[in-house]
């Protein structure tokens, strides 16, 4: 393979995640007051896919006079058991396995907590993960390397060696930070690209075909 040693992102790499952010998200805003007819879902979702939930939360508190931390709190559990009905992204478990069978290594970095391991358990995709990092190991957060260095650290992983695959650019920044190479996944052209990652595909089938290409 083009890269032996492979470090993931959760949302909205691995895992469809966002569909049930964004209701999550509508939800708690109207449980803060806000009239659902004023609510646009698609705004949600490119404030999310485009940016962060921070900046989400930066955002939507200011337009519509809300508090940060009602809206975080009802958010969070309005948002947990929706996690439970996700799926992984087409193509997602064929290229974990892959990069098995060739005798490389998946990791996963993201910013949830342990429940994304959970997930991938009842996905049947932790079953391809060396390592990871969650929330819970409180690193800072991407584009900070921190993390994905602690990781090459622990498992000796030479970082040109390695691709960090996430859906949005600190992903990518983070992983060039830490000397590696960076694929942006980015299924619906959502994305200005100001990371320079070294491929962008909109189905993993196609990040597939190049990391293994000869």
């Amino acid at each position: 393979m083009r890269y032996q040693q492979v470090f993931w992102d959760f949302d909205g790499t691995l895992v469809d995640t966002y569909p049930g952010m964004v209701k999550a998200f509508g939800e708690a805003l109207v449980a803060c007051g806000v009239n659902d007819f004023e609510i646009d879902s698609e705004d949600i979702y490119r404030a999310m896919r485009q940016h962060s939930l921070g900046t989400a939360y930066q955002r939507f508190t200011a337009e519509y006079q809300v508090d940060r931390d009602r809206l975080s709190k009802i958010y969070e559990q309005l948002a947990v058991p929706l996690l439970n009905e996700t799926v992984a992204f087409p193509g997602v478990a064929e290229l974990l396995a892959t990069v098995v069978a060739s005798g490389g290594r998946n990791f996963l970095l993201t910013h949830r907590n342990r429940r994304a391991l959970d997930r991938l358990t009842t996905l049947h995709l932790d079953q391809y993960f060396s390592g990871y990092v969650t929330k819970d190991d409180d690193y800072p957060r991407k584009p900070d390397p921190t993390s994905l260095l602690a990781l090459c650290q622990q498992y000796s992983v030479d970082p040109h060696t390695a691709i960090m695959i996430g859906d949005r650019n600190l992903d990518v920044a983070a992983g060039h930070r830490a000397g590696m190479a960076g694929a942006l996944f980015d299924p619906e052209h959502l994305i200005v690209d100001e990371s320079q990652p070294e491929i962008r595909v909109t189905r993993m089938a196609d990040l597939q075909a190049w990391l293994t290409e000869k």
